[in-house]
């Protein structure tokens, strides 16, 4: 997405962010990004507890491909933090999220997820 000089001043830039803190669960909030090697650097070396992921696989008008990540980075993330409780979050909140909470929820069940990914309602909250 960032080769395209158009499409990265649109998007601007991403980050993610790492919370920690003594007898508390570590916290990896990827924000809105693709899958990057710096998402993998990122769990390899904080080993999250928990790990945020705007999962709705956003588009945006003349780009092909999802802005932000999607079902299958769900499993990336699955398969990549194996003690890590994911939370899939920023679905049906804009009119461009290609993927909804019902959508990814059988994906989740699809692919035997059920135990570590969580779909939050809106409004839910979820303690750790």
């Amino acid at each position: 997405m960032y080769a395209n000089r158009q499409l990265a001043e649109g998007l601007g830039a991403a980050m993610g962010v790492v919370f920690q803190a003594p007898n508390s669960p570590t916290v990896y909030l990827a924000g809105d990004t693709i899958w990057r090697n710096e998402v993998d650097q990122s769990l390899a070396r904080f080993k999250p507890d928990v790990i945020l992921l705007n999962a709705g696989e956003a588009r945006m008008l003349g780009f092909a491909g999802s802005i932000i990540m999607s079902k299958d980075d769900v499993l990336r993330a699955y398969k990549a933090a194996p003690n890590a409780t994911i939370l899939a979050v920023h679905m049906d909140a804009i009119n461009h999220m290609a993927l909804s909470r019902k959508d990814l929820r059988e994906y989740v069940e699809q692919n035997g997820m059920q135990d570590r990914v969580r779909i939050p309602a809106d409004g839910e909250v979820l303690k750790f």
